[in-house]
């Protein structure tokens, strides 16, 4: 689905997994941020979606500057697990990218962090209940908490890499529109101005990097998530509710 005042919206649904089994249509969403969202698409998103909960990843500081949007208040459950708590602060992204050289590696330091992980976990338990369908997860531009987020889940469905690999592509072409946008109308806030370029690819090297370190230093992506706390079961509800 397209909307006008949403970037970077897609379903996750149609994913085939290796022993056959697909993921369902209209269960999870990934998105860019909702704050700016209209009162047409905010319509399509109860009428056509029947949309019932929100996960927004974005920081404390980022929900003071952007704001929730519409859906605050009007009987979508909306839950704030935030996956970086100084996200959007320029010193800490200064200081968060200054050794590294790609977002993959970027990907793997934040993600062996406990309370990132912990984040994780939470994310995922709120999206194995089915009465939360259908839920989007979202972040600000879509492409990094998000996918990381999106790579783990379609992972630990059972989803193929190649699968998983291409759909953190997708937001690749959202991500250039919103950096261009911001570079013709000489809006770049300040905030963004410390990022290096890397920041705005969604490179395919990026996921596999993150997929390949996470098995490699954990055995697999159930036993990374139970790591970092979650319960044996996680995986086998996510199947139960997201799988057909």
């Amino acid at each position: 689905m397209r909307f006008k005042s949403i970037s970077n919206f897609r379903d996750l649904g149609g994913y085939k997994t290796g022993n056959g089994g697909m993921v369902a249509w209209r269960r999870v969403f990934r998105s860019g941020e909702l704050a700016r969202i209209d009162e047409e698409d905010y319509r399509r998103l109860k009428e056509e979606i029947k949309l019932a909960t929100v996960i927004d990843l974005r920081s404390d500081f980022e929900i003071e500057r952007q704001g929730i949007g519409l859906s605050a208040g009007t009987g979508i459950k909306y839950h704030n697990v935030s996956f970086l708590a100084d996200g959007g602060n320029n010193k800490a992204d200064e200081q968060r990218y200054r050794n590294i050289t790609n977002m993959g590696e970027f990907y793997v330091l934040i993600t062996r962090n406990k309370g990132f992980g912990t984040s994780i976990v939470k994310a995922l338990e709120i999206i194995a209940e089915r009465q939360n369908h259908p839920l989007v997860f979202n972040c600000t531009i879509g492409k990094d908490r998000t996918g990381i987020l999106a790579g783990i889940l379609l992972s630990a469905l059972g989803v193929e890499d190649r699968d998983i690999i291409e759909d953190y592509t997708l937001s690749g072409p959202y991500v250039e529109v919103v950096r261009q946008k911001l570079i013709s109308e000489g809006k770049m806030p300040e905030e963004v101005k410390p990022l290096p370029d890397f920041f705005w690819k969604a490179s395919p090297e990026s996921m596999k990097t993150l997929l390949n370190a996470l098995r490699r230093d954990f055995g697999s992506i159930e036993s990374y998530l139970e790591s970092m706390g979650s319960a044996d079961s996680l995986t086998e509800r996510l199947k139960a509710a997201l799988l057909v």
